[in-house]
């Protein structure tokens, strides 16, 4: 197995050390450095990459897939295709392999996040929830337990409220869809509010900030984007703005 595939074949940064790549190493079984290799004194130590995007992303998926004390064997079958679908087959087996070790395990939530927190840029850090969401519906619904402990890493990643039920309301299968959800203001929000509220948004998610990060995370930094989009055009034609 090429484990380089795991981190999409780049190095390991910032989370190299720390408690992800202590984690990282008890569950590959060697030293992390062996497997992925390290950017240090390669001249730019510790710059966010797409190696830290994938190795944060996989222990904090470990952690949601387990919140409720157990991982049905049938939601790991979905996590796997899920991976494929995001990353390709050799790279999604490869950190399948990995994540199930990582479930295994029973991580400082606060301390993972801390360290995220320190060296991942805000619009990484909204792309990290938004996968969070996609693999915890991927089974057709969003158990309590599951959208708790989402809500707990968004938090200490530094997420405001607005962001977490924006995004939320992008992957709801239960709730009617709302654009003003999704948008995060409500409907009694003036035009020019609506219009300000979007060139925010505009800045904070747009797909640009994410590149470095793999294809995969751009791709579905475009997609949220494009959620985004729609929602004002939606109530921008409803309400006649110009």
């Amino acid at each position: 197995m090429n484990w380089r595939n795991i981190l999409g074949g780049g190095f390991l940064g910032w989370t190299f050390g720390g408690p992800i790549g202590a984690l990282l190493g008890a569950a590959l079984g060697n030293a992390v450095g062996d497997l992925f290799g390290s950017n240090e004194g390669q001249g730019k130590p510790f710059i966010p990459s797409e190696g830290d995007f994938h190795a944060s992303l996989l222990v904090l998926a470990s952690m949601v897939m387990k919140a409720d004390g157990q991982i049905d064997p049938r939601e790991l079958n979905h996590v796997r295709e899920q991976f494929k679908r995001w990353f390709g087959a050799d790279k999604a087996n490869a950190s399948f392999v990995v994540f199930n070790d990582l479930a295994k395990s029973r991580p400082k939530i606060t301390l993972v996040c801390a360290q995220v927190r320190q060296h991942m840029a805000l619009q990484g850090r909204i792309q990290i929830v938004n996968f969070l969401f996609e693999l915890a519906v991927i089974d057709g619904s969003l158990k309590q337990a599951e959208q708790a402990q989402i809500a707990r890493i968004a938090r200490y990643l530094g997420l405001g409220q607005l962001d977490f039920q924006r995004l939320h309301a992008m992957h709801s299968r239960i709730q009617q869809y709302d654009p003003y959800a999704v948008m995060g203001i409500s409907r009694t929000s003036t035009d020019k509010d609506i219009k300000a509220t979007y060139r925010r948004l505009v800045k904070k998610y747009h797909p640009d900030a994410v590149i470095g990060m793999g294809k995969d995370v751009v791709v579905e930094a475009e997609a949220t984007f494009r959620k985004i989009q729609t929602a004002y055009e939606q109530i921008t034609k409803e309400r006649g703005i110009k």
